[in-house]
């Protein structure tokens, strides 16, 4: 009779080693079909589902997607939405000014800086100021109406583009259309249709990636719907 409390101490702690096996097991197998297996420098599809993330932390901390940086008093945007999501994965960015635009002088050393969340494969060097051509650029773009909403966000009185049967808030484009990461620049809802239409006879696409509201993130092919507010 005395033996029974340790076997049941016993029988406790193998159950609670195996829960935690398990459950260790269905963790990492979870991230695995989340993140594409890389060396040194993630793929663009990794940098879109990070980008995913980081965009659905801010929508439950602020309660909506967010927005440029405008100037209060013109209504000018002076740095885009991508400044605002480092810090949502915890990364920390050089002191700026949000009340100067993006290619302002208190702004250039924010400009040539690339946070690890808009890095991929194919733009992974070190940058400079003095190199243009690569300093800073992403390949991140959201989707947004005339009015500068996201895409899908008010349906009532605004168009919805659709892809794959979702709407579609990003899309991850090809190095020749890459665009400083601080600059407040977008493809509207048209520019993505017409892009669409030109890939589909294209051999080097220029869309590789959309990116839903739901996180997932799916390569071409894609099918489009555009739907017009009831």
């Amino acid at each position: 009779m005395t033996n029974i409390p340790l076997r049941k101490k016993i029988g406790y702690t193998v159950l609670i080693l195996l829960v935690l096996v398990v459950a260790f097991d269905q963790f990492v197998r979870y991230y695995q079909t989340r993140l594409e297996t890389y060396n040194g420098t993630p793929p663009l599809k990794n940098t879109m589902k990070m980008l995913g993330l980081a965009l659905h932390y801010y929508q439950e901390r602020h309660g909506s997607l967010p927005d440029d940086i405008r100037d209060t008093s013109t209504g000018e945007n002076l740095l885009s939405w991508r400044v605002l999501l480092p810090e949502e994965v915890d990364e920390t960015l050089p002191g700026y000014q949000n009340s100067e635009p993006w290619d302002a002088p208190g702004n250039r050393e924010l400009t040539g800086f690339l946070p690890d969340l808009y890095q991929h494969a194919g733009n992974d060097r070190s940058v400079t100021l003095s190199d243009q051509r690569e300093a800073g650029l992403t390949s991140a773009l959201g989707v947004k109406n005339p009015s500068g909403n996201w895409n899908g966000t008010d349906p009532d009185s605004e168009p919805v583009l659709y892809i794959n049967g979702k709407p579609v808030l990003c899309v991850g484009v090809a190095a020749a259309e890459r665009v400083p990461w601080t600059r407040p620049i977008d493809y509207s809802i048209s520019k993505v249709i017409d892009q669409l239409e030109q890939d589909q006879t294209s051999a080097s696409p220029t869309i590789l990636f959309a990116l839903f509201a739901d996180g997932h993130v799916v390569p071409p092919p894609f099918t489009w719907k555009l739907s017009a507010p009831e």
